[in-house]
């Protein structure tokens, strides 16, 4: 088996184990699509809260597979499973590459004005209208979105930790 087929084979492995439906049918050449039950239409995975988070969950699992890591444009691009398995060749032999995309990674400073400005925006409100049903909806409705929000950067956080500790970067 080349090493060609067995980054297929291992990046199809990892596809149905992130997959919501892994034994439905999938067609290759936009398999990401599929990674969400029922699957989206040609390369429009991340036009839904569930497909972005399924996308970039997957990529996040083959980084770390790999020990590689996808810049920017990589990562806003839609594959085939051709084309993504030449990726990962490609990355694989970008050692430095990686490790600079890391380094990057590591020195992005934490930014919470979302969050903030749905906070004060809340208190406002509170202040405004006092305790009521607006009050009270506008607070659930801010907290899931805040929730969402933080939820995904302390994925993040914790899926750099593991990359440092796959490509032995100390920050």
């Amino acid at each position: 088996m080349t090493e060609e087929e067995e980054v297929k084979n291992k990046i199809l492995e990892i596809f149905k184990s992130e997959r919501s439906k892994p034994s439905a049918e999938f067609n290759e050449s936009h398999f990401m699509d599929f990674l969400t039950f029922p699957a989206h239409k040609k390369n429009t995975i991340k036009n839904s809260f569930r497909g972005v988070r399924k996308y970039y969950r997957f990529m996040d699992k083959l980084e770390l597979e790999f020990g590689i890591c996808f810049n920017l444009s990589d990562l806003d691009n839609y594959y085939s499973v051709r084309k993504l398995t030449k990726k990962v060749l490609e990355r694989i032999k970008k050692e430095k590459g990686n490790k600079m995309i890391l380094k990057r990674r590591n020195e992005e400073k934490e930014k919470y004005i979302f969050e903030l400005i749905l906070f004060i925006i809340l208190l406002g409100l509170f202040y405004r209208l006092g305790i009521n049903w607006i009050s009270v909806l506008a607070a659930i409705i801010f907290g899931i979105a805040i929730y969402w929000v933080l939820i995904n950067k302390t994925y993040n956080k914790g899926h750099i930790k593991k990359m440092n500790e796959r490509l032995m970067i100390n920050n």
